[in-house]
């Protein structure tokens, strides 16, 4: 090889070698000034978003692991990248001045988080065949499921010398079953097909669908619960009733004429893509400006398209969206838990979670029991019907957000990390519900 060639070629490598350097100095730069410096919210959301997709991208390497649902690990990553986590290994470790800051609590992450939690209703929604859901036996089971952790959560806040509202908003937050860990639970088993199962995951989803009602009464109930009560709670479930039934019909009409015929037409799907955006949105909106919340349209959105001859196709050109939005949902609500107020109520969230778990097991297992079911299946369906996971971290996080009449929130720091505790203190007993599950389902 000539002399000039070989200058040449280490030339080119000595120059690769200094513009790498630089390259990863100048990324190294800007990754230290995002943390400890301020930056602009508008610049800053970039570097938000990206960090959050790697956390992501690292909960998801975990769930192996850890041997959990991919919700909870998220969730942990998001207590463990949140401001209060980091302030706190801040001064454990001898820093001083302000402490870093990851990822901030509001702007664009609270608006992903807020899409992520509609897309996730959407989905459970797609996924709920009302024939087999919406029947008498689980409607009974469902119906229990709900009333007693409500009273439970109530009467708890209540003796503890809460306000009326946080009593409302905890009850709320106990009645939901995690449809996503029941069935994740039941796909392992293989029992998807039993009749017990059906009965489980109908119960769940009718549970999900009582708990966002109950949800849309806390939000528009008064100061207490006097006869001034009655009018608002009767309006809003007159109300949801008309949305929900009729929604369901006139989606039908909507879906089988005229969304259908967009699926798959157009510049790759793009017109229906952006049709099912549109009517998801849409079903949210109206739900909101009616006094429900934006979930339960999302929820009723998504059975009305569960009846479309092209439901593949749907979830098709979902996946994208649910993979995007969903992920920065739940390590959002993360990043909303105060680890000093989590360490400063370890017997509430303890006293609570017992009470999320009894209340469970005794409502849904009497509501077996009344509709004919043998003792040991209704047993399991009970245990099956204790993780609360995603709608309980929902209704913590609109606590966060609703106001009292005096102007203050509903929910502090301190009643949000006990929330989010009990959501993943019960969900992560799943092993144990699977062992019941299956020993009921294979006699």
């Amino acid at each position: 090889m000539k002399l000039p060639t070989v200058i040449a070629m280490k030339a080119k490598l000595y120059a690769a070698l200094l513009f790498f350097a630089l390259a990863l100095l100048l990324f190294l730069s800007v990754f230290r000034a995002s943390i400890f410096t301020e930056v602009s919210e508008e610049k800053k959301i970039w570097f938000e978003l990206s960090f959050l997709f790697l956390a992501a991208i690292m909960a998801e390497m975990l769930v192996s692991h850890l041997r959990q649902p991919f919700v909870m690990v998220l969730l942990l990553v998001g207590v463990a990248i949140s401001p209060s986590m980091v302030s706190s290994l801040y001064s454990f470790f001898g820093g001083t001045g302000s402490a870093p800051v990851l990822v901030g609590t509001g702007g664009i992450v609270m608006i992903f988080a807020k899409l992520g939690a509609i897309l996730l209703l959407f989905k459970i929604g797609l996924h709920s065949e009302t024939r087999k859901i919406f029947n008498l036996k689980n409607l009974v089971i469902a119906t229990l499921g709900v009333i007693v952790p409500f009273l439970g959560g109530y009467l708890f806040a209540i003796a503890g010398g809460h306000d009326f509202y946080y009593a409302m908003f905890l009850g709320a937050a106990l009645t939901a079953t995690s449809v996503g860990v029941t069935v994740a639970v039941l796909e392992e088993l293989r029992l998807m097909q039993s009749d017990m199962a059906q009965a489980l995951l109908g119960a769940a989803v009718i549970d999900d669908v009582l708990a966002l009602l109950v949800l849309s009464f806390v939000v528009q109930a008064p100061s207490g619960a006097g006869a001034d009560a009655l009018f608002p709670i009767a309006s809003v479930a007159g109300t949801a009733f008309v949305f929900v039934v009729g929604g369901i019909f006139l989606g039908r009409f909507v879906v089988g004429n005229y969304f259908d015929p967009m699926v798959g037409a157009g510049k790759g799907g793009q017109r229906g893509f952006l049709a099912m955006l549109m009517y998801l949105l849409f079903y949210a909106y109206v739900a909101e400006y009616i006094g429900l919340s934006a979930i339960v349209g999302a929820f009723v959105a998504g059975i009305t398209m569960g009846y479309s001859r092209k439901v593949d196709g749907i979830q098709g050109m979902f996946y994208p969206l649910e993979a995007l939005f969903t992920p920065v949902f739940f390590i959002s609500l993360g990043l909303l838990v105060d680890v000093h107020a989590l360490a400063a109520n370890i017997w509430p969230i303890l006293a609570i979670t017992l009470i999320a778990i009894a209340t469970k097991i005794i409502g849904c297992g009497a509501g077996a029991l009344a509709m004919g079911v043998k003792a040991r299946e209704s047993l399991a369906i009970g245990v099956g019907m204790i993780p609360r996971g995603e709608i309980a971290l929902i209704i913590g996080l609109y606590g966060l957000t609703a106001l009292t009449p005096s102007g203050t929130p509903v929910l502090g720091a301190a009643e949000y990390a006990i929330i989010a505790s009990m959501a993943f203190l019960t969900t992560i007993i799943a092993p144990a519900a699977k062992q019941a599950v299956a020993k009921a389902g294979r006699r």
